[in-house]
């Protein structure tokens, strides 16, 4: 029989541990990994440390008399979107009605809960599950929401797995250009020049692998990576789709209906995840003016699949305009040229993201300067030569 609430992530706030406990056995028994805070400011660095599907929060613990309300707003004010269910007693039921008017799902009487809380979670969790594509498709940053809308729009079921294979494929992608953006170069274990000149689905799981044993990554690949792998056990389903899209390469064997749903699962419950805690914007700095204290830069916000919307960020540090630029809600940027470029289409204007997509083949094969190989992230086709400084093999070989 399938457990109802399988690899969810429960973050469990209340004081009275024993009581939580015992309160939360039946969504252990039926799968469910928890963790438990005793107060909202070890709450907070659960969420800061960890990936949840949803939260469980108690009315009445510290900070203050009705820490679950000081929780939730904290939550509003980092607009994390993680679905909570607040955990009622007697006497609370203004401060319920004021935990709904912070984004709360929903409400349990804490001394009455038994099966009611098992229910509840199973409920608001499928919800959720339920819309993450659709959620993915605007939420997420423009390489991530166009292959979910390419995932979400597949109705043949052969297509649809290769659209979610391509989608997993994205993520492990998206997830390595901010390792390799934000790490120094080193050697990462198991990656030659040859795999990194035409890099597969198992190339970048391979790479996030490795990345996430060296100790400088920075915590944008950590928290991204953790939506897909957040444990080191959760590496086998990864490894297995990355077999069935090798047997699908090289026209081997056909994806059964088992690992459709189960590809199907992993795809939601990260874009669950992202859409939930995301707090960054991919961004192109088109402009920017200083004032003698920080730098304003004019940006093009890239999120989900509609063109790229003006914002503004401040900085302390200069960057380089016309690049693609991981702006975080702190306000830190993180530069990820050459693994991501912005090309402005020549015709229309329009301004995309590309990848990096391996090397060009040469005759005399790989030299210090043999260039970046790029790809359309909306689509997935390739463009001519790309110039960029660092887009060459000289950049590339410190990681081998």
């Amino acid at each position: 029989m399938t457990q109802r609430l399988a690899n969810l992530r429960i973050l469990v706030a209340d004081d009275q541990m024993d009581v939580a406990r015992t309160l939360c056995r039946p969504l252990h028994k039926e799968g469910a990994r928890l963790r438990f805070a005793a107060d909202g400011h070890t709450a907070l660095q659960e969420i800061d440390a960890h990936p949840f599907d949803l939260l469980l929060i108690d009315m009445k613990m510290p900070p203050e008399e009705w820490g679950g309300l000081w929780l939730l707003r904290q939550l509003k004010e980092r607009k994390c979107r993680i679905p909570s269910l607040v955990l009622s007693g007697e006497g609370s039921k203004q401060q319920v009605i004021e935990a709904l008017r912070l984004d709360a799902v929903d409400w349990v009487v804490k001394d009455a809960a038994g099966e009611e809380l098992l229910d509840r979670c199973a409920a608001t969790v499928t919800d959720r599950l339920g819309e993450s594509l659709e959620l993915a498709t605007h939420r997420l940053p423009a390489p991530l929401a166009h292959r979910f809308a390419r995932y979400s729009r597949a109705t043949d079921p052969d297509k649809k797995i290769h659209e979610g294979l391509h989608t997993l494929e994205s993520i492990l992608r998206f997830a390595a250009v901010l390792g390799l953006s934000s790490t120094p170069p080193a050697p990462l274990r198991g990656i030659t020049p040859d795999r990194l000149a035409a890099p597969s689905m198992g190339t970048w799981f391979d790479i996030c692998t490795a990345l996430t044993t060296l100790p400088d990554t920075g915590s944008d690949f950590r928290r991204v990576h953790s939506w897909i792998t957040p444990e080191r056990a959760d590496h086998q389903p990864i490894q297995s789709l990355v077999s069935v899209r090798n047997a699908l390469a090289h026209g081997r064997d056909t994806p059964t209906a088992d690992q459709a749903d189960q590809l199907d699962k992993l795809l939601r419950r990260f874009a669950h995840r992202a859409t939930s805690s995301w707090c960054a914007d991919l961004a192109v700095p088109t402009s920017m003016t200083y004032d003698g204290t920080q730098y304003t830069l004019e940006v093009l916000t890239l999120q989900g699949v509609g063109k790229p919307t003006p914002n503004t960020v401040s900085t302390p540090t200069p960057v380089i305009t016309g690049q693609p630029i991981l702006a975080s809600r702190e306000g830190t940027l993180l530069p990820l040229a050459p693994w991501l470029l912005a090309h402005t289409e020549p015709v229309t204007g329009t301004v995309r993201c590309l990848q990096f997509d391996g090397l060009q083949r040469a005759k005399e094969g790989l030299t210090p300067e043999t260039p970046f190989r790029y790809a359309r992230t909306d689509d997935g086709r390739g463009l001519p030569a790309v110039h960029h400084s660092q887009a060459r093999w000289l950049t590339l070989s410190r990681w081998t």
